[in-house]
This record gives C-alpha cells, structure tokens and sequence, in this order.
C-alpha cells in the first residue's frame, strides 16, 4: 500500500524570505519587480560582497510553495513559463559574453527552488524613469550628453558582439551614484541575423520602434530609436507616445523646434532623425548617431 504525500500548498506569488539561503547567497530585500523575474539585495556568504540576484519569477504563470520553490501555476501555462524560462537563460547567456563598463555584469549563473537566478554585481543608483517621475529635475545638454554617450557606448558594445538589445528604455538605464549609467536587462535581447518576427517578445510603448510592433525590419536603428525616445523622455519630462499611435497619426513635434533655446542644434537634430517612423531614414550605427549629436 503506497503512501500519498500531500500536495505542496500553493500561495500566492510571494518573494522569497530575506536570510533564505540560495546556494551561498543570502537573500535580502526585493529590489526590482518586473513581469519575467524579481531581483533581491543579497550577500555572497564566501566573498562577503553584496549582490544582486535576479530570480526567474513569471507571476502569471507560477506560485510560490511555502519551501521557497516555484511551480508552473495553472498547469495549462507550461508554454508561457518554458518561453520566459528561455528568455532569462538567453539573457544570462548574452551578458556572460559581453563586458563593458556600462553593461550591466554577470558574475554567476544557477538553478535552484524549481528556478533560475541570475546574479550580479550590486549598483547603488536610481534609474532613469525613476529621475523623469519623481524629480522635477530637467536636465541640461551637458548631463544629456554625458550620460547618453556612455550609453550609446555600451549599445555599440552589445551590438558588436551582434545583439540588439529591443528593450532600450528609461527604467533599464540605472544612474549610479557616481553619475555613470548602467544598461540593464538584456532579457529581450537575441542574436542576428537571426530577426525573425517570433522573437519580439518584448513591447515598451513609447519606446519600442514600429518595426518592432509590426515584427519585421529590426536592426540597429531599431535600438538607436529607442535610446532617442529615451533621451526625448528625460528633456520632455514625459513618455512619448508608442509607435503604434504615432503610425496612425503622429503628433510628435519636432524637438529641434521646441527646444532650440535650451539645447544644441546637432543633439536635437539627431534626436528628430532617430526618432523617425521609418527606420531607413534613421542614422543605422552608434557612430553616425553620435557624430549628428555632437555636431553644432
């Protein structure tokens, strides 16, 4: 006669206990939440050093047991939770392969709880979204072009090793405290010339390109729109409008118009040309979209 154990009880979708140990990390507090994962504040217990540790953690597709570990929830999500399953190692695969100051690092990969985690180095810092939505702060050229160079230079590192990044957005450039931005999460991120039209999983409006909505065309000026809608967010103090919208009637105005007296002619410029709806009339490389910038 077999005995049956009794079914793991699931809860609601809850971070992990801080002090839970995963491997030789010690968790701490939730320090970002997105759709695909949570990152935690933790200690690596054999260097002593703080990390962060981002959990593959789909909340609408698992649950939590009362152990710590994730389960598939309802069963008929297997689908949903094995594509963003290959998501998140894809994105541990793509950071592990490139190294750049302003590239967010990996230092370790690992499976435990029914998961995946990635972990990382601790940055102290705000991101940009956080700046546009919480401060009344609005930039001058100097910051914008300080801050943006640095991130165009670990685009054109991403883009070099042959990824686009199809995520470029306010809320994935941290601001250190030192004032150095930091690209983060490569979780949309793949290999071309492999662009094909399934693997558009992820959609920002205001940010993603019309190629990416409609799923064809994508190359580099698809990721050089984005950062231009991020700089326009960070002057303009506000999201633009998606793609989607500006496709059916764009009644985004020129900002070379609008802010000709705070701003140099060659930086709004390049902001308007890589803001524009059709990426073959967008500058195709970093470079050329740094030499229009910096023109005056």
């Amino acid at each position: 006669m077999s005995i049956l154990k009794p079914k793991p009880k699931i809860i609601p979708a809850l971070p992990l206990r801080p002090d839970t140990m995963v491997e030789h990390y010690k968790i701490g507090k939730v320090i970002g939440v997105g759709g695909f994962s949570l990152v935690y504040k933790a200690l690596d217990t054999k260097t002593g050093k703080v990390v962060a540790i981002k959990e593959f953690y789909a909340t609408n597709c698992m649950r939590r047991t009362r152990d710590g570990s994730l389960h598939v929830y309802p069963k008929d999500q297997e689908r949903k939770y094995n594509i963003g399953l290959k998501r998140f190692f894809d994105e541990g695969l793509t950071l592990s392969q490139i190294h750049h100051p302003n590239i967010v690092n990996v230092s370790n990969f690992l499976r435990s709880n029914n998961t995946a985690y990635l972990v990382m180095r601790f940055e102290q810092g705000k991101d940009l979204r956080w700046f546009i939505n919480n401060t009344d702060y609005v930039p001058d050229e100097e910051f914008i072009l300080s801050v943006f160079s640095m991130v165009l230079a670990g685009l054109k590192e991403v883009l070099k090793n042959s990824f686009l990044h199809l995520d470029m957005k306010p809320s994935n450039i941290l601001l250190r405290a030192s004032g150095v931005p930091l690209i983060l999460d490569l979780g949309a991120a793949f290999k071309i010339p492999k662009s094909d039209a399934q693997k558009v999983h992820t959609l920002t409006h205001g940010y993603s390109s019309p190629e990416q909505h409609k799923k064809e065309g994508l190359s580099y000026a698809s990721d050089l729109y984005a950062v231009a809608m991020t700089m326009r967010a960070c002057i303009m103090h506000r999201s633009p409008p998606s793609a989607i919208k500006r496709m059916k009637k764009d009644t985004v105005r020129m900002i070379s118009e609008t802010h000709s007296k705070h701003f140099s002619k060659g930086m709004l410029e390049a902001i308007d040309m890589t803001s524009h709806l059709d990426h073959r009339e967008r500058p195709q490389t970093v470079d050329e979209f740094i030499e229009i910038m910096t023109s005056r």
